[in-house]
């Protein structure tokens, strides 16, 4: 079975989900489809602004972020925080490039540690290059990422997930079930172990 994980590497969370889905879900035999979204279209337009945090659970979501890094073995640096505001979408239309050119996991995994562990401006063309030179890619699949043709892809793609009832990353989907969220692989697994055996 295959098992769509909707991610952008603006998000920690989708990085310590990437860190461990696939090993998470090996036994069970599940191939994971990676797929890129712009996280920042994802908003639903009433969602509102959230709650700002009591310092009781600012506390715990430090404390929650550091034993989830610990737990999936995610470094992160203390610079990370840097970056916050960083647009993502060239280093997402690389990893459609990479995907299409069948080096995507050689590419996706050293680009969520260049943006998180490594702290690196993942807007910047000479990071994404170094990126793509590292799976295997030269200069044609940068050109071919900053086409119009691949950032329509990715805006279709995201706009397909929002139809599809994404809201944030990481999610996963088994078969119409949606599953937001690093802490609900558990979840995830419930149910393709129920879809197995149903079939």
């Amino acid at each position: 079975m295959k098992i769509p994980f909707y991610y952008d590497y603006a998000c920690p969370w989708a990085y310590f989900g990437s860190c461990r889905v696939e090993a998470y879900f090996q036994d069970l035999g599940v191939e994971i489809d990676f797929r890129p979204v712009i996280l920042a279209k994802l908003k639903e337009p009433a969602a509102g602004k959230g709650p700002e945090l009591g310092e009781r659970k600012k506390r715990n979501y430090v404390g929650d972020f550091k034993h989830w890094a610990e737990l999936v073995g995610a470094e992160v640096s203390p610079d990370a925080i840097k970056h916050l505001k960083t647009d993502p979408r060239l280093l997402l239309r690389a990893a459609l490039v990479a995907k299409d050119e069948g080096r995507f996991r050689e590419f996706h995994y050293p680009a969520y540690r260049a943006r998180w562990a490594e702290a690196r401006d993942i807007s910047q063309p000479d990071v994404v290059r170094g990126l793509l030179e590292g799976a295997g890619l030269g200069e044609a699949a940068l050109e071919r990422a900053r086409s119009d043709e691949i950032g329509q892809r990715l805006e279709q793609d995201t706009q397909l997930a929002i139809a599809r009832g994404v809201f944030g990353v990481p999610t996963l989907f088994v078969g119409d079930e949606l599953f937001w969220g690093n802490d609900r692989f558990e979840l995830v697994r419930h149910y393709l172990q129920k879809a197995a055996g149903a079939g």
